[in-house]
């Protein structure tokens, strides 16, 4: 689970604010309980002061028939009850101890002069004294109270309650919330593989809209027309490079041609042939230019894509060295084969065998004499790998990821050209759903990686029957 994502934040987020509320609920319901439990004791005790007033106010002048008449009627021994009955500071009537001993009135102090409403005593009583004046001028006070352990008891465990549910509640409350926030998300992520996956060889496919909710749909929706738009401005783009392309084909055709009659030309003065020769030569790096257009703009068409047979990596990479070999030996570099053993995948052969001699054409040339280049393979169950590595000069850091780019130069680069061989090699790798890769060091050498996949079955080796189609295959 990544801490910053989305999912994470939101999850976050909403058991925050559960959190939050489940606290303040709890909060108010302890406090929302209390208040009820305290006004209901209080309305009881004050009910009961009034019923006792009423019952012994008759009796006021004799103790003994008083006491028996509350005795029958509230039963205070038995019922846990606190009763007292003060006339004038003179106490005419107080309970005496509980059946189960819950408290001692004893302990309960005199009531104080205007003393009145709720109070609460450390003998464990919640006792409401009410006050009643007399015609004569004399004050009475009723005393009623209660143990108040049985409040404290409802206290202790409603907040009890509360805290062993809250944590459940938000646990399951969190992970309900979590789940509900991957599933809304689940488009999200499904429109995220779709992009990733979305490649040069697959320019046709949008990301998938179903199952998102609306918002999620519209961005969905926006980005697919974008993609539209894009994959229309590369197609112009595309088509006017490769309409520009054959365009100039055949007038620099016709000028090469030209030229070399020229050349060849007896009468031709001495001083003459050698601009002819770099006229010459500038119209035929110009007409590769031209080809090497019209070569990347076939990789995204419909005509560039050749139906792909199973060819061994380990026999092109032999012959590409085997025929690369003279240029080599003339700028004193040593070319060598590692390949061991048939890697097989399934591709364009003529494309693949392009991709290598750019590639080795490339080291030799920045590789100083008596420096080494040497192609090798390397394979896994879904991946097969061609790798050119070299000890020449390399190649800085800061070059590594746009090296790649169309008519991008290294400066200082001594070759001639417009850069668009490694943008070539990239596009062919990109048709085969493969990648190239570099890595390199100033001053000791660049290796430069093509990675293929392998097809479902992981093809391992090559029959004769195979071996011959793909030979035929090179057109």
């Amino acid at each position: 689970m990544i801490r910053r994502s989305l999912t994470f934040r939101l999850a976050a987020w909403y058991c925050g604010v559960l959190l939050v509320l489940g606290a303040g609920f709890g909060v108010y319901t302890a406090v929302g309980f209390t208040r009820y439990v305290d006004a209901t004791s209080r309305r009881t005790l004050a009910g009961r002061a009034d019923e006792v007033w009423a019952l012994a106010r008759p009796l006021l002048g004799d103790r003994a028939p008083l006491a028996a008449a509350i005795r029958n009627r509230f039963e205070p021994e038995g019922q846990n009850r606190f009763i007292r009955l003060s006339l004038a500071g003179t106490v005419l009537y107080r309970s005496g101890p509980p059946v189960e001993g819950m408290f001692d009135p004893g302990r309960v102090p005199p009531p104080r002069p205007g003393a009145t409403g709720r109070l609460i005593h450390e003998a464990g009583l919640d006792i409401v004294a009410e006050k009643f004046a007399l015609s004569d001028g004399r004050v009475a006070i009723v005393e009623s109270g209660h143990p108040d352990v049985v409040l404290r008891d409802a206290r202790r465990g409603l907040e009890t309650s509360l805290i062993i549910a809250l944590p459940v509640f938000l646990t399951i409350a969190a992970a309900g919330g979590w789940m509900l926030v991957r599933r809304a998300l689940a488009p999200v992520s499904q429109m995220i593989a779709a992009a990733e996956a979305l490649s040069f060889n697959s320019p046709e496919k949008r990301l998938p809209l179903h199952g998102a909710l609306e918002p999620i749909a519209r961005l969905g929706q926006s980005l697919n027309r974008m993609l539209d738009r894009l994959d229309n401005a590369y197609q112009h783009v595309s088509q006017f490079s490769a309409e520009t392309a054959h365009e100039l084909r055949t007038p620099l055709t016709i000028i090469q041609g030209e030229l070399e009659l020229i050349q060849r030309a007896a009468e031709l003065p001495d001083h003459l042939r050698a601009p002819l020769a770099a006229v010459l030569q500038e119209t035929m790096d110009l007409a590769h230019i031209v080809e090497s257009l019209i070569t990347l703009s076939r990789m995204g068409s419909f005509w560039g894509k050749q139906a792909h047979l199973p060819v061994d990596l380990q026999e092109l990479a032999a012959e590409t060295v085997e025929q690369m070999r003279l240029l080599a030996e003339d700028k004193a570099v040593a070319l060598d084969c590692a390949a061991a053993g048939a890697v097989v995948v399934m591709a364009d052969r003529t494309r693949l065998k392009q991709v290598l001699v750019n590639l080795v054409d490339n080291a030799v040339k920045f590789t100083p004499p008596g420096g080494r280049v040497t192609v090798s393979l390397t394979s896994s169950a879904k991946t097969a790998a061609m790798i050119v590595a070299d000890n020449g000069i390399g190649i800085a850091a800061e070059h590594h990821t746009r090296i790649f780019d169309r008519s991008y130069r290294v400066a200082g680069a001594s070759d001639r050209g417009a850069g668009l061989g490694l943008a070539i090699a990239k596009s062919i790798c990109a048709a085969h759903g493969g990648k190239i890769e570099l890595t390199s060091v100033p001053g000791h050498g660049s290796s430069f990686r093509v990675e293929l996949p392998r097809g479902p079955d992981g093809l391992s080796a090559a029959t004769p029957a195979d071996r011959r189609a793909s030979t035929g295959a090179r057109s």
